[in-house]
C-alpha cells in the first residue's frame, strides 16, 4: 500500500507515535496509517487527526488509542456519530457545501472522494480548534505510554521467540523420533 501511494508507511507511523509521545504502540500507529492511506488521507491529515486524538484524550480523559481509532474511522466512513462522542460535531451537508463553494462547484457535483475530503477538512478544522492547544501544552497520559511500551516490548519478545522456536518446531515435526 505504501509503495502504491509513494509513501513510507512505517515512517509515517513513527511520526504518529512521536506526535502522541509514544502513547500508542507500533501496531496502532501502523493500523491508523493503513486505514487512513486506504481512504486517501494525506500524511498531514493523519498527523492532524493524531494531534486531535491526543488533545481529546487529554481533555476528555479517554484512552488515546480509542480516540485515534474513533477519529480515523469516523472521518473515513463519514460518520459524524462516532465523532460526536469526542465533542466534534461536523455535519456532512455543511462540510460538503463549504468545500464545494471553495472549488467553485455545487455540493451535488462533488465526487465521493471530494465529499470525504470535505468532511476530513471540517473535522481537522474543528478538532484542532477544540483540542490543538491541549495536545501542544500537555504531555500524554503516562499510563498510555507505559501500555504502549509494554505492547511493543511484548511483540518484540514474541517475534524473537518465534524466530528461535520455529526451527525447533520444524525439526520436531519432521523427525517424530526426536
Amino acid at each position: 500500500l505504501g509503495n502504491a501511494g509513494g509513501r513510507n508507511l512505517s515512517l509515517v507511523a513513527d511520526g504518529l507515535k512521536e506526535i502522541t509521545g509514544a502513547a500508542i504502540d507500533s501496531e496502532q500507529a501502523l493500523r491508523t496509517v493503513a486505514v487512513g492511506t486506504a481512504q486517501g488521507f494525506s500524511t498531514s491529515q493523519l498527523q492532524g487527526l493524531t494531534t486531535i486524538a491526543k488533545g481529546a484524550s487529554i481533555s476528555l480523559g479517554r484512552e488515546l488509542p480509542d480516540a485515534l481509532d474513533r477519529l480515523v474511522r469516523g472521518t473515513a466512513k463519514l460518520e459524524p456519530e462516532i465523532l460526536d462522542e469526542l465533542g466534534i460535531i461536523v455535519r456532512l451537508d455543511d462540510a460538503t457545501r463549504n468545500y464545494a463553494a471553495s472549488l467553485g462547484k455545487n455540493a451535488n457535483q462533488l465526487t465521493q472522494y471530494e465529499r470525504q475530503q470535505a468532511f476530513a477538512n471540517a473535522v481537522l478544522e474543528q478538532g484542532l480548534k477544540k483540542f490543538g492547544a491541549a495536545a501542544a501544552a500537555i504531555d500524554s497520559n503516562p499510563f498510555d505510554k507505559l501500555a504502549s511500551t509494554f505492547s511493543d516490548l511484548l511483540k518484540t519478545v514474541f517475534e524473537f521467540l518465534n524466530k528461535a522456536l520455529v526451527p525447533v518446531v520444524e525439526f520436531l515435526s519432521e523427525k517424530p523420533m526426536a
